[in-house]
């Protein structure tokens, strides 16, 4: 409802009022001074009540709209599209031009048919009054005393102009003055054609739509310039009282009401009665075949599609420029989702969910009497005790067990009857109470997400949040579910210890791809008395390994001995720089190592760009830039994002590394099943699993797309099941998606690769040292060329070697170099030396909380 700002001239008025009475009682002639002041006072009080002079300065707004904003995406031809649009009424404006004269003329009148009935309505005389109809006040005040109640209305068109730009809908004296003032002023303003113009834009005609074209295209399905005679009649039957006389809501009110429209066009001389008659009868068959719900609303008619990316873009735009532009202001906004990755995503991820939702088969807990009749005496007592409120439920025992009998007995038999004596008002109710379930048969619903970001720009191509944006699922979980990311987070940990490595070289404490650690059982003392011991996911241990074998198969151990190795505090800046956490800082403990800890499904994709990116931070982006109904750009966030640095946080030889590692794990170990969808390019990905089957993760990428899969119920404490893994859950969805989003796309290659610095080098395979002669099994491996092993192998041979002797030279392989390398240090004879104790290793980390 619109309301009227207050003026400084009436804030004035009563200081002014008793100067000037103060004066008329001072002079000799005060009779005639009285009279002269009380025709005066009621002069300036008619004025008061009726203008103003900033209705002067207020005209121009009368032709500007309220205009819905259009959301853009890109479609595979790199042009933009419109996916989404907002508004809170629906309004397409439509100029007195597009409404072509009919040619076949009914009357002398030979404008459009919708002009004739609104005309013919609201106001025969429009283009005969200069705003005011006198001879129409006076019709309708007789009218409306002979039927004893407000029958006929006498605003004129350009009267509902004023009420609908300026106005409340206040019934009042005041309020019909102000709107004859305004009505005077707007004639003087704006020709006819102009007023009707704003008139047919401004009518609201029901379920959420605002004037005729998007009634048109709501009730109807088309342009207001395609409507028949009969569907015209409709619209202008509607601006009463739309919700009455709506053909969706009220069918036989909108018939006899569409029948007092024809009824004015025979009167007003605009149609002939054999004319109407044909007209009101084709209108049987939109009758006939209407078969919508009541709620249908423009709203929901609007194009949305893809809701999760809508309502994520929209938060977003309504904390820059704020929702009343957003909303009204027809704005343009370009984003950088492709439409083609967003369709694929959704494809690929919310028939998986569904299927996981029957699959998993978690029940909402039902049995809530349980706690009433198990504990509810002992709960009096401890009531009692500790001054607690009562225990009580919302709703009696016997409605939620008459709620549960409807909902799965006996409310499909009352749509099967509902179906043989077709009544409308049990058929709506019915429909409703399907619509409005949450889930079938009371399943928990499986949610997951789906996020995809170009590792070079930043760009967010595609946001998947959830099993379906619902009323009652609106989370975009990408963003708001905080989860742990089990061993998804060891590449990120490896990463920051080998480039921690390669910045601080230690031969006893250097972490590479081929760097032999022990994957057993481990366990470990806390401070306040309690045992913690991680285990593999298969509970079998093999020894000694490689670290890029351990990856591969995601070993627990490797990954907790790496950390010590390292030391936690030598690797926390990292960390912190590869995850950009806000407001929150990664536990300072061991069982980081195993993602123990919460991010979401954003901030560990991003965390993921930045090792396809080279090292480099990522700064994703949803939204390029924003422009005005004009095309004037008044948002460019292209310019905010090129103004945020781009960090290296760890090198590229060490993104580098975990790339080729990950390569492996996508090939041969845990993550094969992205393979199932044949994605013909190389791929790079970690699972993760977390404790107890209750999260499901692959995160992943290719030198042009970074994507995370997360499977999960919203309540972090149920399981999806025993042996609901990422490798069995994530990665075909991970793997669907990729092969068909970049299906049209051209493979490429890292764009950093050309700086990297690498050394190639033979390795033995189960020790990970330099080959010796009786080293058979090897393995070409990378290195930071700091990094690279000096001591070459010597566990072949006896059972196991206690006494070292000292070995032969070994053959010099040749190093696969980027770029060319002092080489000095290679020529020299390789010694092994005995082994030195090694230091504690939880040397360096004596602040740690274990």
């Amino acid at each position: 409802m619109k309301q009227e700002p207050v003026g400084l001239f009436e804030k004035y008025f009563i200081i002014w009022f008793r100067i000037v009475t103060e004066r008329i009682w001072t002079g000799d002639k005060k009779f005639r001074n009285t009279t002269i002041a009380i025709l005066l006072f009621g002069i300036l009080n008619v004025f008061l009540l009726t203008g103003s002079v900033k209705d002067f300065f207020r005209l121009g707004e009368a032709a500007v709209y309220d205009i819905p904003s259009t959301l853009y995406g890109l479609n595979d031809k790199g042009e933009y599209e419109p996916i989404a649009e907002y508004y809170k009424f629906s309004r397409i404006p439509v100029k007195l031009e597009q409404l072509k004269p009919e040619e076949t003329n009914y009357s002398t009148d030979n404008r459009h048919k919708v002009i004739q009935c609104f005309l013919s309505t609201e106001d025969n005389s429009f283009y005969s009054h200069n705003g005011i109809d006198l001879k129409g006040i006076a019709r309708a005040f007789v009218v409306n005393l002979m039927a004893g109640r407000v029958k006929e209305g006498a605003s004129t068109i350009t009267q509902q102009v004023a009420r609908l730009k300026f106005l409340s809908i206040e019934r009042s004296i005041a309020r019909k003055a102000r709107e004859a003032w305004l009505a005077i002023l707007l004639e003087l303003e704006y020709p006819k054609d102009k007023i009707l113009e704003v008139y047919l834009n401004e009518i609201p005609l029901g379920h959420g739509t605002i004037g005729v074209g998007a009634a048109s295209r709501f009730y109807f399905r088309k342009e207001v310039q395609d409507v028949s005679w009969g569907e015209a009649a409709i619209l202008a039957s509607l601006t009463t009282r739309p919700t009455q006389f709506s053909p969706i809501v009220n069918p036989v009110s909108s018939m006899n009401k569409v029948r007092v429209v024809f009824r004015k066009l025979v009167e007003n001389g605009r149609m002939t009665v054999a004319d109407a008659e044909k007209e009101y009868a084709a209108l049987e068959e939109y009758y006939t075949n209407l078969n919508r719900s009541p709620n249908d609303s423009a709203f929901s008619d609007r194009l949305n599609r893809f809701p999760y990316v809508t309502e994520y873009i929209r938060k977003n735009l309504i904390r820059s420029i704020g929702s009343s532009r957003l909303y009204n202001g027809g704005l343009k906004i370009y984003s950088t989702i492709q439409i083609r990755h967003q369709e694929e995503a959704e494809k690929a991820l919310l028939p998986a969910l569904q299927r996981q939702t029957i699959e998993s088969n978690q029940r909402a807990f039902r049995n809530i009497d349980a706690f009433d009749d198990l504990y509810g005496s002992g709960y009096s007592l401890i009531a009692d005790l500790y001054d607690l409120p009562e225990f009580k439920f919302k709703i009696s025992k016997i409605e939620r067990t008459f709620s549960s009998a409807y909902q799965e007995d006996i409310r499909d038999e009352f749509y099967a009857l509902n179906l043989l004596t077709g009544d409308d008002f049990l058929g709506d109710t019915l429909d409703k109470n399907y619509s409005t379930q949450n889930t079938k048969d009371h399943l928990l619903p499986v949610e997951g997400s789906l996020i995809a970001i170009r590792p070079e720009t930043g760009y967010i191509t595609a946001l998947v949040g959830g099993s379906g944006f619902r009323s009652d699922n609106q989370q975009i979980r990408p963003f708001q579910a905080f989860r742990q990311p089990g061993s998804a987070f060891k590449p990120i940990l490896y990463a920051a210890a080998m480039d921690h490595s390669g910045k601080n070289p230690d031969p006893e404490k250097n972490v590479t791809p081929a760097t032999l650690f022990a994957d057993s059982p481990l366990q470990y003392l806390m401070e306040d008395g309690d045992e913690w011991a991680p285990e593999n996911y298969s509970s079998e241990y093999s020894g000694f390994i490689l670290l890029r074998k351990a990856l591969e198969q995601s070993k627990n151990s490797v990954a907790v001995r790496v950390l010590e190795q390292v030391g936690l505090s030598n690797l926390m800046e990292s960390l912190r720089g590869l995850l950009q956490l806000q407001g929150r800082d990664i536990p300072y403990n061991f069982s980081v190592s195993l993602g123990s800890f919460e991010l979401t499904p954003y901030e560990l994709t991003r965390a993921y760009a930045a090792l396809a990116s080279g090292g480099k931070t990522v700064n994703p982006i949803s939204v390029l830039y924003v422009e005005d109904n004009s095309g004037k750009v008044i948002k460019d966030f292209r310019k905010d994002y090129e103004g945020v640095e781009r960090k290296q946080i760890i090198s590229k030889e060490a993104a580098f590394l975990i790339t080729s590692m990950m390569k492996d794990v996508v090939e041969e170990g845990t993550g094969r099943g992205v393979l199932s969808y044949g994605l013909n390019r190389k791929a790079y990905g970690k699972t993760g699993t977390t404790n107890n089957f209750r999260d499901a993760w692959f995160v992943g990428y290719t030198p042009e797309l970074v994507t995370s899969v997360w499977f999960g119920y919203d309540v972090g404490t149920i399981s999806l099941g025993r042996g609901m893994t990422g490798g069995k859950l994530s990665a075909p969805v991970w793997g669907r998606f990729m092969a068909r989003a970049l299906e049209k796309e051209p493979a490429k290659e890292f764009p950093w690769l050309a700086d990297v610095k690498i050394t190639k080098r033979t390795v033995c395979r189960m020790s990970g040292k330099l080959p010796s002669g009786q080293c058979h099994d090897l393995l070409e491996e990378y290195f930071i060329p700091q990094t690279v092993p000096k001591d070459v192998c010597n566990d072949h041979g006896s059972a196991w070697n206690v006494v070292e002797s000292k070995p032969q030279s070994p053959v010099s392989p040749k190093p696969v170099e980027t770029k060319k390398q002092d080489t000095k240090a290679e020529k020299k004879p390789t010694e092994s030396k005995p082994p030195k104790r090694k230091k504690s290793v939880f040397s360096g980390d004596e602040e740690i909380d274990y």
